[in-house]
């Protein structure tokens, strides 16, 4: 499947689109450790040619598959991108290139994807963070208290 449309056939009406497509072809480069794609994006959306462009309207949907930031526990989230409303300019700097009578919609629909991935994934908004537990793992490791002291503590012992 694929987010690309012919500009001939909009000129008389808008087309609408839905369905699947594969995470490869959307070719997501999330470079966040806490947060990967795990199905397929679902979409379904009208898109319409106005003089310079093209609006998309409706829905997009993908699952994520997060770790929570505050004490890394694994959790799914859904993205929904609800009332989605994309703009597609045919003009100017930022404007789709045509392949013969076809035009490529993925790059805008990314795009707007990404910007809506959580910045710090939380498994729930009242998550505390790691507990007291996961610190007494570290005391019971025969370690001293010295040997998590700050790492600037042998420069004060430093004498010049």
């Amino acid at each position: 499947m694929s987010l690309r449309v012919n500009l001939r056939h909009l000129e008389q009406e808008e087309i609408t689109l839905q369905g699947e497509l594969p995470v490869a072809e959307l070719d997501l480069e999330t470079r966040d450790e806490l947060i990967a794609v795990r199905d397929a994006l679902r979409y379904h959306f009208r898109v319409k040619r106005l003089t310079e462009n093209l609006v998309l309207q409706g829905w997009l949907e993908l699952d994520l598959a997060c770790r929570c930031a505050r004490c890394l526990t694994p959790f799914t989230q859904t993205l929904r991108l609800a009332d989605w409303v994309g703009d597609v300019p045919l003009t100017g700097e930022d404007r789709v290139v045509p392949e013969g009578d076809f035009v490529d919609l993925t790059r805008f629909v990314r795009e707007d994807i990404l910007l809506e991935f959580p910045q710090h994934p939380l498994c729930r908004p009242e998550c505390p963070g790691l507990t007291a537990d996961a610190g007494k793992a570290h005391s019971q490791s025969n370690a001293t208290e010295a040997e998590f002291s700050s790492v600037w503590a042998k420069l004060d012992k430093l004498k010049l």
